[in-house]
Order: structure tokens, then sequence, then C-alpha cells
């Protein structure tokens, strides 16, 4: 079970065709051990319903089940523990096929029946995995690279990188505890910490800006201020995690780094909100109706949406829509940036900022 990427979001997204399932549903439920769960069985039950309700015809129907029912089963071939960090699934089938989606964030328990998905939260799922945190896990000793926000975390190879102190030093050691320790108070050792942090910055930069992630550290000083100190300008540490981390396997990285990462994405949200308030007020849209126009023009440069969103539309010959969902799908296929926001009166429901300014309803 993968989880979304952006890509994922806008090929779901443009998918059309008749009898389209979408669920929503805690991950516990859906998957949990080696058997299909009653929940999953429950849920498979409620889709065949709402398709039964549409109209669909029995071949259809049954084509749907049967994709379903193979994905609520778990594989025999599953390995390793399941990810503590997945909190949903997204569940997206039609008689062709069927795909189930891992998600971090906790998304609303939704059921939908028509001609296309529905994305709202898939999107959200996506963002919140953007951008990528690699956390930089170094002592004296050892070196790693590990993408705390890939499902299962990862180590990352990193070609050319110095995997402890002495492979920057032009010096005959061995290694032991008494030789490194000579190292940090024989002649200038913070220089000799700084340049190993300079060669380890020289090594990953090239990964980050390839992955566009954000650079955390997991070290003890004071290799930890050097590592801070020596980074480059443009790729600066962006989070730390105090420590030796020699012993901890990279689940237990992810766990440590967690904190960090969810007070980056917070700072991320803030920014945008902090755009929003400043952005001049030709230039921002709250109404629904004119986000919506804006939308179709292609003027939004980025949405803010509240994900709890919930309004009927109706759409071509009476389809029954989501128009929050809808306005996120529009503007995704204009290439306006989707930013989903919770926080209670700053979003209600949504609000945009413009590329240029436009006409308004009454105006």
């Amino acid at each position: 079970m993968l989880p979304p990427t952006e890509d994922a979001v806008r090929r779901i997204a443009d998918d059309r065709g008749p009898w389209r399932v979408t669920a929503y549903a805690p991950a516990h439920e859906w998957v949990r051990g080696n058997r299909v769960t009653t929940a999953a069985r429950s849920r498979i039950r409620d889709a065949i319903v709402a398709l039964e309700q549409a109209g669909a015809p029995p071949e259809a129907v049954e084509a749907v089940r049967a994709r379903l029912e193979q994905e609520a089963s778990p594989p025999s071939d599953a390995e390793g523990p399941w990810d503590g960090r997945i909190r949903s699934v997204g569940i997206f089938a039609s008689p062709d096929g069927c795909e189930v989606l891992a998600m971090t964030t906790e998304a609303p328990e939704r059921l939908g029946v028509g001609d296309r998905y529905l994305v709202g939260p898939l999107l959200e799922a996506a963002l919140a995995e953007r951008p990528p945190v690699l956390v930089l896990a170094a002592s004296e000793r050892a070196v790693r690279l590990v993408d705390v926000t890939a499902h299962p975390a990862r180590e990352v190879e990193v070609p050319g990188m110095p995997r402890e102190l002495t492979d920057v030093e032009d010096l005959d050691l061995t290694g032991d505890r008494g030789t490194l320790a000579h190292l940090r108070v024989s002649e200038d050792p913070k220089q000799r910490l700084r340049s190993f942090s300079r060669e380890l910055h020289r090594a990953i930069e090239p990964v980050l800006r390839e992955s566009d992630a954000l650079l955390a550290v997991a070290a003890a000083e004071p290799l930890l201020s050097a590592l801070r100190e020596t980074a480059p300008e443009a790729l600066p540490v962006a989070a730390a995690v105090a420590g030796n981390r020699d012993a901890d396997s990279v689940d237990r990285l992810a766990e440590l780094a967690a904190p960090a990462v969810d007070e980056l994405r917070a700072r991320a949200l803030e920014a945008q909100l902090t755009r929003l308030r400043e952005t001049p007020p030709d230039l921002v849209l709250r109404d629904p109706g004119e986000v919506e126009a804006a939308a179709r023009e292609g003027a939004v440069d980025t949405l803010l949406v509240d994900p709890r969103w919930r309004e009927a539309a109706t759409g071509e010959g009476g389809a029954s829509l989501d128009r929050g969902d809808e306005l996120i799908r529009l503007a995704l296929a204009t290439g306006a940036r989707v930013v989903p926001v919770h926080a209670a009166g700053q979003v209600e429901p949504v609000a945009a900022v413009l590329r240029y300014a436009v006409a308004r309803q009454g105006g």
C-alpha cells in the first residue's frame, strides 16, 4: 500500500468514467493482521448499496465488489510491520480496477459514487508529505542520511559521503574512543569538526536539491553546532534532533523527528496565512462563488480551503458533486497551489490569492 504523490492525485482527479467509488476510512479498519476486517466488509457493503441506489447495472456492481474484496484481503507476501504513522486510507474503485493509498492524515470518513473520484482528502494527505525531510544522523563514528517522511522511513544512498570523521582526516587513526577523544581536545578540534561538517554538506547537497527536501540534523554537541554553522546559505539546517543517534533505527529516527517535521509543516502553513493577510485586498477573494469564477478563468495563484467543507453541487446532466472537491479539482487543473487549512477563523470555507485582479460579483 503506497502513500499518495501529487502526480497520483492529479491522475485520480482527471479520471472519468461510470461508477467511480470513493471511500475514505481509518487505516486500522481496512487492513489489520492477515484477515479482512469486519469494518472493511461493512464499507464494501455500503459501497455496493450506493452503487445500486445510483442505478449501476449488476455487472458493474459485481465488478466493483470483486475489486474491493481483492484489495481488502491482506497479501500473503506482505513484508514488515504496519507503519504506525498511517492514519487513513483512500479507496478508489471502478469496474476496471481498484487502488488503495495510505495516508498519514486523519481523513474524514466519506463515501461517494459518481463519474469521478473525491480527491480533497487525498490531496491533503499528499501535501502533508511535502516537502520531504531528510535527517542527517551524524557522529564522529557513523553517518547516515534518512528520509523520515518516506513510508516506511529509509536510508538514502549518498555517493562520496564520509562515513566517519577519519574519512576526511589524513591521519592514521584506529577509530577507537581514546583516539577520537584526543581529536576533540587536540589542536583546533572545532576546525576538524567544521571540516568534517563541510564535507558532509558538500556530499548531501545534490540529494537535497534533486528531491527539493528540507534538512534536519540529528547529532550531539559540538558536532550539531558545527553542522548548523557550516550549512550552505541556500540549504540551511531546518530542524534538529539533539543527541547521538548511532544506535537508533530509521523508524526510531522518524519517530524522534516527527515533532520537528510537524513544526516545519506548521511554519509553512503560517507563512501562507501571513501571505493571505498581507496581500492587497484587490488580489484576495473569500466568496466561494467569486473564487470559483476566478479559478475557471485561471486567475487563482493559491487556493486556501478548509478540507472539512462539504456542500452539494450539481454537475452536467444533473450529476451530484461536492462543491469543495470540484473547486480543488479546478485549481489543480489550472496550476494553482492548494493549501488545506484547518485553522478556525482563517478560511471559512475558502480563500484565494489571485494572479491578477478580476471583476467581482455585483462590482
